[in-house]
């Protein structure tokens, strides 16, 4: 049983020193309902308490309370990542957490599979894609006629080929393709895992299949002389060939592929949809879809922890807007 607190010391929200109780550090112990958000943060490797509340429920306070227990000593569950605090305002945001080594020991220790700690140069790109692809399974809880097929689930379909299956980089899709005059082949790896949508719209089943997204922070240019660099145009050229030579069935067995591009600003994305509309001779593409999610450093706030990013329409270039639970 949990230590029972009289009086609490109130500690800076970025430091770890225990909270304290008639004298002593407020020890906890994970509740079932403690596992569920360790297990959430294996999913998503950094989110902010408000999205963490929108999975778990119950109240906010208590919630935020419980958090703030199971990220301090001798606890320690759960991190704050000190790189939150690179905002002007970060000290009214929601506070951002992320699995801590001792939580991973007790999925472990209940026989369930964690990832390994990995150290990510981006905090921001990383904290935008948990969030984004939150908000995907978020809208599957409110719109129940939709269903996130997962990456696991993906793998062990008997129509994704045997040699992705067996792949350690199942994940990565292969490509090559002219440009420039140059030809150039590569792996194509999107931000999050590949995922699939099951819809059931007046009794018909129907699926969309996503190679994974591609977050953009603005930190590469949107268009280059040549594609020896990173850009949003080589990432249009290489997703419109796998396209076009069918590597998305050859290498996941997808019936069909859709790619989410979600830059920070609406200025970026629509030079990117500007972009796009160029490169194909003004035809556009059905199967770019395009979204605006402000990045941490913005001084435009996050949206509301929801499943906004399913529900709401996605523009395309040149197509009318497309909503993926319709």
């Amino acid at each position: 049983m949990d230590a029972v607190v009289k009086k609490q010391q109130r500690n800076s929200r970025w430091t770890r020193e225990a909270v304290t109780g008639d004298g002593r550090a407020v020890v906890v112990y994970p509740t079932d309902r403690d596992v569920e958000i360790f297990k959430l943060l294996t999913r998503y490797r950094y989110l902010p308490s408000d999205y963490i509340h929108a999975f778990v429920g119950g109240s906010m306070g208590a919630l935020s309370r419980r958090l703030n227990l199971l990220s301090r000593r001798p606890n320690l569950y759960l991190a704050r990542p000190l790189r939150q605090r690179d905002t002007a305002d970060a000290n009214h945001r929601h506070l951002i957490y992320e699995l801590d080594e001792r939580g991973a020991r007790v999925l472990k220790e209940r026989g369930l599979s964690f990832p390994s700690k990995n150290y990510h140069r981006n905090f921001a790109h990383e904290l935008m894609v948990s969030q984004i692809t939150a908000s995907l399974e978020l809208g599957t809880r409110e719109r129940t006629n939709v269903r996130l097929i997962t990456w696991p689930e993906i793998l062990a379909n008997p129509n994704t080929p045997e040699a992705t299956r067996q792949s350690p980089t199942a994940a990565s899709i292969p490509v090559t393709f002219a440009a420039h005059g140059e030809r150039y082949a590569l792996h194509i790896n999107a931000d999050a895992w590949p995922f699939g949508l099951e819809r059931v719209i007046d009794d018909v089943r129907t699926y969309l299949f996503f190679p994974g997204i591609e977050a953009d922070c603005g930190t590469e240019p949107v268009e280059t002389g040549s594609f020896e660099r990173s850009s949003i145009a080589k990432k249009f050229a290489a997703y419109s060939a796998i396209a076009e030579q069918g590597i998305y069935r050859s290498h996941f067995g997808f019936p069909n592929f859709f790619v989410p591009f979600i830059a920070p600003t609406k200025v970026r994305m629509e030079s990117m949809m500007t972009l796009l509309q160029r490169m194909t001779g003004g035809r556009g593409s059905k199967m770019f879809l395009f979204k605006t999610f402000p990045v941490l450093s913005s001084a435009e706030r996050s949206p509301k922890a929801s499943g906004h990013v399913l529900i709401e329409p996605w523009l395309r270039a040149g197509f009318e807007p497309f909503t993926l639970t319709a």
